[in-house]
């Protein structure tokens, strides 16, 4: 982890201590892949250090069903950077149709500007108290747009 992420020993401890899975994990067939897409999304070495750190399993998830639809979605309809994701990386935790997407719509449509972090780093009931939503507007919000 050290010389193919570049973390630094405190990074690798918090690493094994909280993902020991990680660990397991060959480096050619899965880690160093992974890494490699990260680079070519525009992360550079120290953001991605920063981000194994901050959620490990960044390193094993799926470039095709998990990393590249969820950077796709943030550069491409958010219209964010990649540099908010290297800052919270807890971000490839959260589903990305339930609630990535769904808080999304509900900020955009009433013209909220918030961080990812503000978004998606509280339950429903505190992300509707946070920014004034009724419950009835967060069902309406989770029907699918083919019905709105």
């Amino acid at each position: 982890l050290k010389s193919s992420v570049g973390l630094t020993e405190d990074g690798i401890q918090s690493v094994v201590m909280n993902f020991p899975q990680l660990v397991c994990r060959d480096v050619t067939k899965v880690l160093k892949p992974n890494y490699d897409y990260l680079r070519e999304c525009g992360f550079g070495d120290a953001q991605i250090a920063i981000m194994v750190s901050g959620y490990p399993p960044i390193l094993i998830k799926s470039i095709k069903n998990s990393l590249q639809p969820r950077i796709r979605f943030l550069v491409q309809v958010m219209g964010r950077g990649i540099d908010e994701v290297a800052s919270y990386p807890e971000f490839f935790h959260h589903g990305l149709k339930k609630k990535v997407e769904s808080r999304f719509k509900l900020v955009k449509r009433n013209n909220i500007v918030c961080s990812l972090r503000e978004m998606l780093d509280c339950s429903t009931k505190k992300f509707h108290d946070k920014f004034g939503f009724s419950e009835s507007v967060f069902q309406i919000s989770s029907i699918p747009t083919l019905f709105l």
